[in-house]
Parts: structure tokens; sequence; C-alpha cells
């Protein structure tokens, strides 16, 4: 009888130290896929926020003008607008901090850049179309 007990009593030990292996690797994968969950929603914002600036300068919204409004709303959002004869490109950049413990000076840029087309009669393509005619 004492060599079942002893059987028990060591596959309760082993229960343990497994349980010891698996709850950090658990709480790492858990805390890597909400990090990785945090990137991708604020890179799709960051996205939004870009397209929706550059299709108001596309429609003849004064530059400055959505600037200050992203800025407004989003300030450690960086913006930049470059207007060309196809349109008007708008890059929005932001340094997404990593949070505390030795990651925390660190930080993931972000970055998108989105080129929407001139509207009829705004920017320079309208202009080089009148020219042909």
């Amino acid at each position: 009888m004492r060599i079942g007990m002893g059987r028990a009593r060591c596959e309760r030990g082993f229960v343990v130290a497994e349980a010891a292996f698996v709850i950090p690797a658990i709480t790492v994968v858990a805390a890597s896929a909400i990090a990785l969950l945090a990137i991708a929603v604020t890179s799709l914002g960051l996205h939004g926020t870009a397209h929706a600036a550059a299709r108001d300068i596309a429609r003849g919204v004064p530059s400055h003008s959505v600037q200050a409004r992203i800025q407004a709303s989003h300030p450690q959002v960086t913006v930049a607008v470059t207007p060309s004869p196809q349109g008007v490109a708008v890059t929005v950049h932001r340094d997404l901090p990593l949070a505390g413990g030795l990651l925390g000076g660190l930080s993931i840029p972000l970055e998108r850049r989105v080129v929407v087309p001139w509207e009829m009669g705004i920017g320079d393509m309208t202009r080089e179309f009148d020219d042909a005619r």
C-alpha cells in the first residue's frame, strides 16, 4: 500500500512543478497578445486619421486647419502634408511607448502614409486639366 501512496504524492509534485512553468508562460502569451492588439488598434486609428486628413485637404480644406484639428484631438501625433500634381499625401507618425519595467524608455514608431487624388477644381491636377482644353 505504501507504494501506491508514494506514487500519488510524486504525481502531485509533478503537477505543482508543471504549473510553476505553465502559469508564467500563459501570462507572457496573454500580455503579448494584448500588446499586439493595442499596436494594431493604434495603427488602424492612425491610418483612419491620415485618410480623413488627406481626403479633407483634397476637397479644399486648408492644410493648416486640418493639421490643427489633428493636433488638438491627438497631441502625441505628428502630421506632414505633401501636395503633388497627382494628389495630396498625408503622413501621420506616433511613437507608441512600451509599458513600464525594463522596457519603460522604449517605444514603437508607427507611421502611416495616405495619398488621395485631388477633387475636381482643387489642386494642381485641375489646372493641368484646364490648360489641356
